[in-house]
């Protein structure tokens, strides 16, 4: 959950903390000059407060909280586009006014996941799947459908990857978890009931885990610290098709994919094409365009 969305909900805050928690919104980016003791005199509290009020929201202290807050207004002031994810064509719009617009949201979407995919955090998942001998995913939804296409591609260069689509069997799964497993867990808000459930599973099994959830704090993010983060615009309800969280974890899956293809790459390639020909021998077009023959290049 973003820390503005925390600051707007006021969940278990005292009067007081509430009072800091108004004032803390209004400031904004201001609050990067700000003190507990500047906060308290503002809003006639007490710098006790202001510090007991930040670690009610997860964080260490003031400056903590501080540089974790100034970090998310700085992304969510991101903008590289005008469309509004939730909304992005209107009932006015004709029909190719409205397919051009959600164009422009697919662009709009990969260039923010982009700018929130770390190189760190991409090698250290690529680590992870290198040292093991199976993929486990668990997730739910389209999320699930989404990860399938990822399943086919790992699959064509002989890396296992299991997915089940009931959630009760994905708790059996995760307590069948052995050495050499690992386990990705997808899930927007970070907050899915039986997701985090299956988080600590993997936690008391030992079995690593990759974290495909949004920006900011959420509880499932605290299980690893290997997190790939989706673009984070889109309300959880209110919008007109889950596009943006669907294009974001699409194109994250298959930057994962890339980046663990690219290890091996001519082996890979190879596994790929002895897939196809064992396979998808069958398949042909009379399009030269795409009617390319299967042989090694």
């Amino acid at each position: 959950m973003l820390i503005i969305e925390k600051l707007n909900q006021k969940k278990d805050m005292s009067y007081n903390e509430t009072c800091v928690a108004d004032y803390v919104l209004a400031l904004g980016k201001r609050i990067e000059k700000s003190s507990t003791r500047s906060i308290a005199e503002a809003t006639y509290t007490s710098p006790a407060t202001t510090i007991r009020f930040c670690k009610k929201l997860g964080f260490r202290g003031f400056d903590d909280f501080k540089e974790q807050y100034l970090k998310e207004i700085d992304y969510l002031n991101q903008q590289y586009g005008k469309l509004d994810v939730n909304f992005p064509f209107l009932k006015e719009d004709t029909e190719i006014t409205a397919v051009n617009k959600l164009s422009n949201l697919y662009m709009d979407t990969i260039q923010d996941t982009l700018s929130l995919l770390k190189q760190d955090s991409l090698k250290l998942a690529v680590n992870l799947l290198k040292k093991s001998d199976a993929i486990h995913i668990f997730s739910y939804g389209t999320t699930l459908n989404i990860a399938e296409s990822f399943r086919e591609k790992m699959l064509k260069i002989k890396k296992p990857v299991y997915i089940s689509s009931n959630l009760n069997y994905q708790l059996y799964e995760a307590n069948a978890l052995h050495d050499g497993d690992i386990a990705i867990l997808i899930s927007y808000s970070g907050e899915t009931e039986k997701i985090l459930k299956i988080a600590n599973i993997c936690k008391d099994r030992k079995v690593p885990m990759i974290i495909i959830s949004s920006f900011g704090e959420n509880t499932l993010s605290t299980y690893s610290s290997c997190k790939l983060i989706i673009s984070t615009k889109e309300n959880l309800f209110h919008n007109v098709g889950d596009f943006s969280t669907h294009i974001s974890v699409s194109f994250l899956l298959d930057a994962l994919y890339s980046a663990y293809f690219l290890q091996n790459y001519d082996q890979h390639y190879q596994m790929k094409l002895e897939s196809v020909k064992a396979n998808e021998g069958y398949r042909k077009s009379n399009n030269p365009i795409i009617n390319d023959s299967i042989v090694e290049k």
